[in-house]
Formats: structure tokens, C-alpha cells, sequence
């Protein structure tokens, strides 16, 4: 082979491994970047869920369904008072996010890891009126999703913490005792 063909090969070389590297790079790159979107999806969620109108609402609906005590008193009483209001807002901020972690679009684990108590007790503020809302109105889907998200905090967290991940392990601080 001649220095006029060593030459052009040579830059190919060097050309088709600069491309190789870079690939890898931006690949790797690629997967950081998809990281950081995921948790600030997750933050935001995390962020609506806990959200001072969305609590305040909650607070409204403590005892929600004592106030109407009849299917009769649903039918009659409910549309467009304070508490059907206060359940399209819990509609906006729960119902929302739990749809998009039931699709696969948020990571349900890392939602109910981080806020899963608060989940749990939440549905169980609004389930037995829940469950007679959709009686009454024909609609088994009325928050489907909010509740699927509790069904799964409450499964997810029966589930056994990876064997082996430090931060899972009950030993990981020793006889380190907490300190301010």
C-alpha cells in the first residue's frame, strides 16, 4: 500500500472510531438526560399531589360520605355543591397523576415510595363515597386510576426491598445513633 492510499485509509480509521466514541458518549449522555426529565416528572407529580389546594380539598371531604346519608340525598343534593367541587379538583390533581403512572408515563414505585402513605390515606377519605358514586351513577371508572395508584401502594409496599442494595439494608448505619 502506498502513502497516497495509507493516508485516506488512515482518516477513515480515525474518522469511523471518532463516530464510534461519539455515539457511545451521546448514548450515555442520552440516558443522564432521560434520568433528570424522569425526576423532574416525578418531583412535579410529587409536587400536585401535595399541592395546598389539592390537601385543602381533602380537608373538605373528610366525612364526605356521612353527608349524604341516601343514595336520594346524592342525587338531589351533590351536583354542583362544595363537595362535588372539591372532587373535581382532587379529579385535576390525583386522578391525573395516577393516570399517567398507571400507563407507565411516571414510575408508580418512586411515586408510592416517596408519598404512598399520604396516597393511601387520601383514597380512604373519599372511597365509600367513591364506591356509592359509581353505583348511583352507572360509571365504574369514576376514579379508577386514583384508586389503582392506592391498590398499588398498598401492594408495593408489601413487597420484599432489593436484596443486597445498601440503601435497603436494615444494618446500613451500624449503631450510628442520629445526631442534630
Amino acid at each position: 500500500m502506498s502513502a497516497e492510499q495509507l493516508l485516506p485509509a488512515a482518516s477513515v480509521a480515525v474518522s469511523l472510531i471518532a463516530l464510534g466514541l461519539s455515539t457511545i458518549l451521546l448514548t450515555r449522555q442520552n440516558k443522564q438526560l432521560e434520568h433528570e426529565r424522569n425526576a423532574l416528572a416525578i418531583l412535579e407529580a410529587i409536587n400536585r399531589l401535595t399541592d395546598a389546594a389539592a390537601m385543602g380539598a381533602f380537608e373538605g371531604l373528610q366525612g364526605v360520605n356521612s353527608r349524604y346519608p341516601t343514595d336520594e340525598d346524592i342525587l338531589e343534593h351533590f351536583d354542583n355543591s362544595d363537595d362535588d367541587r372539591a372532587l373535581l379538583l382532587v379529579a385535576q390533581y390525583f386522578e391525573t397523576v395516577a393516570t399517567l403512572a398507571r400507563r407507565k408515563v411516571l414510575d408508580a414505585s418512586l411515586l408510592v415510595d416517596a408519598v404512598g402513605y399520604m396516597i393511601r390515606v387520601r383514597w380512604e377519605t373519599i372511597r365509600d363515597f367513591i364506591f356509592r358514586l359509581r353505583r348511583i351513577r352507572g360509571n365504574q371508572y369514576i376514579f379508577e386510576n386514583f384508586e389503582w395508584l392506592a391498590m398499588y401502594s398498598a401492594w408495593w409496599r408489601e413487597l420484599p426491598r432489593p436484596p443486597g442494595d445498601t440503601n435497603y439494608d436494615e444494618k446500613q448505619f451500624g449503631d450510628l445513633e442520629f445526631k442534630v
